[in-house]
């Protein structure tokens, strides 16, 4: 071994040594305590789930199970080339600062510093492969063979993705715009795909809720067809092992197939990187040949704009009280910034959309409008927080030039989460808009469920911020504490819809038990509202609190 890869492979143990002693001194502190308590219960009850109820379930068709995991790979390969494609801002194989540092000043080959990228996304496949292993283990006959299945897939698809990243960055503004419209129109046909099986395996005039549970069929059926099944050829071996029934000689093939296919893929990942960077210099050297020397800051319309901006931005701050004139400034930063993703943005808005007014192609005019709200809703919990990251989560690398500035911290945290509210609560009120011309549920329920989701995204993402403030994290972090991260979320949001669920329920068997049926509804609406707006109040006070106790000595996270 040579003495530049002798020296990485001595770092790379070193850090990750390093990195489990770090976790395990950061599970004990005091100021982590609550978090390493939920993560020990959790993973706790996810391992007996495991042996106690998922092992007494009826077991899943072994073909069925084959096409999943090989189409399912696809299906969230093709949502992020079409993220990738509309992204303006494309990273280097999402390096951090010290890699950049300490790898690309080093004496190491491009393909050296690509590989080990590739490493670094082992452990948290693997961990990926512990919960998928418990959950799918009653389906399989070998569950070795299904955790050798599911790991080489999760790695497969990590360095596609990471491959498809460093080309589309070495692409031309016109092939660009080709990858684009390509793209675009495969998501739209597998969405077309995804109604079309949906109506042909649900009966007309159905329940709303038996539409969503065959929602899940006909994505199966989507994953299995064979268009699909062609674009996930790469993956097939690795299903066909993850679900073998009996062992034979095409077992070993298997296998070979499936571990093989990743260093092949790491080969490709470095030919892709190696001529993204090439296409990349050759349009520098082009500018420069054609004299095109000046940068965005120096282009006339685009300085023009900037002070017609500024100008506007003076204006609105004036108009203001001078306590609320201070979070103008950051909520003009946000608006200024989301200009590089705009598009992002409204494609993950556009989806959630349309899968929330589904509920009106079911002809069924008694339950549509509860459907829609409900849509509203999970989409407002699960959605929209991670489409619309312009708040603290973002700027954890400028924590320090914002402890600095002369704010209260509810000045910070309006000013922070200003933005994604009003864009999610835009989104909640233009498909209530649009599902109210259809059903017209009336004025009462129609202002009464609004106000309920506007204060539902604003307790949302306060409490998102909050627990970030809290426990912070990288954007690109992976690891253990990531992975229990996402799954405590969601247990928690889906507890707390329940929750809400139930205490309206409480709250209109109080009202019609109280009142007369002129006064039940004024009061009922009137009392959610109040109630829901002074929890999402009580979230911001907390975000706010948060933010007064966030020591950046202790609290930002090592990269």
């Amino acid at each position: 071994m040579s003495s530049p890869h002798k020296h990485l492979s001595w770092l790379t143990l070193r850090r990750s040594l390093f990195r489990l002693r770090r976790a395990a001194d950061r599970m004990r502190s005091p100021r982590r305590i609550v978090a390493s308590a939920i993560a020990v219960i959790f993973l706790c009850v996810y391992v007996l789930n495991g042996f106690l109820i998922l092992a007494s379930r009826r077991t899943a068709d072994p073909e069925s199970l084959r096409l999943w995991l090989s189409g399912g790979m696809v299906l969230y390969l093709i949502y992020h080339a079409v993220r990738c494609v509309w992204t303006e801002k494309q990273v280097d194989m999402e390096y951090t600062d010290a890699e950049k540092l300490w790898l690309g000043g080093a004496p190491l080959k491009r393909s050296t510093v690509a590989g080990y990228k590739v490493n670094t996304v082992f452990f948290s496949a693997l961990l990926k492969t512990f919960f998928l292993v418990i959950a799918l283990a009653p389906d399989v006959q070998h569950a070795g063979l299904l955790a050798t299945g599911v790991f080489a897939a999760l790695v497969l698809l990590e360095t596609v993705r990471m491959i498809w990243q460093r080309l589309v960055s070495g692409l031309s503004r016109r092939h660009l715009i080709g990858a684009r419209v390509a793209l675009s129109a495969i998501a739209f046909a597998a969405i077309l795909q995804f109604f079309g099986q949906l109506a042909a395996i649900t009966p007309s005039g159905s329940q709303p809720g038996v539409y969503v549970l065959n929602s899940f069929r006909a994505i199966g059926g989507i994953a299995s067809c064979d268009a699909v099944q062609w674009m996930a050829i790469g993956w097939r071996p690795a299903a066909l092992l993850a679900t073998t029934v009996d062992i034979t000689s095409h077992t070993a093939v298997q296998m070979l197939a499936s571990v093989m296919l990743v260093p092949f893929a790491i080969f490709t990942l470095v030919r892709v990187d190696g001529w993204a960077a090439s296409a990349i210099l050759d349009r520098e050297k082009a500018r420069l040949r054609s004299g095109d020397f000046r940068g965005p800051s120096s282009d006339p319309a685009e300085r023009a704009g900037e002070l017609t901006e500024d100008r506007l931005a003076d204006r609105i701050e004036a108009l203001l009280p001078r306590r609320m004139g201070d979070s103008v400034a950051l909520v003009w930063r946000q608006a200024l910034s989301i200009r590089r993703y705009y598009g992002t943005i409204l494609f993950s808005f556009l989806v959630p959309t349309l899968l929330c007014l589904s509920p009106l192609l079911t002809g069924r005019m008694g339950n549509q409008w509860a459907f829609v709200i409900a849509g509203i809703a999970l989409c407002t919990m699960l959605l929209a927080p991670p489409a619309l990251r312009l708040d603290f989560r973002r700027d954890l690398k400028r924590m320090l030039l914002l402890r600095s500035l002369p704010l209260r911290p509810i000045q910070a945290v309006l000013g922070q989460l200003t933005l994604p509210i009003l864009i999610t609560v835009t989104f909640q009120w233009t498909t209530l808009a649009i599902a109210a011309s259809v059903c017209g549920p009336g004025w009462p329920q129609l202002i009464g469920w609004g106000g309920m989701l506007s204060a539902l995204a604003v307790f949302t993402f306060a409490t998102e911020n909050a627990l970030f403030l809290a426990y912070p994290h990288h954007e690109h972090a992976q690891g253990f504490g990531m992975v229990v991260r996402a799954n405590v979320m969601f247990l928690g949001k889906a507890t707390l819809i329940a929750a809400a669920v139930g205490a309206l329920l409480v709250w209109v068997s109080i009202c019609q038990s109280l009142f007369s049926d002129p006064l039940s509804v004024p009061v009922y609406v009137t009392g959610a509202v109040a109630a829901t707006w002074s929890l999402a109040v009580g979230a911001m006070m907390v975000t706010a609190w948060c933010w007064r106790r966030f020591d950046i000595s202790a609290d930002l996270p090592p990269e």
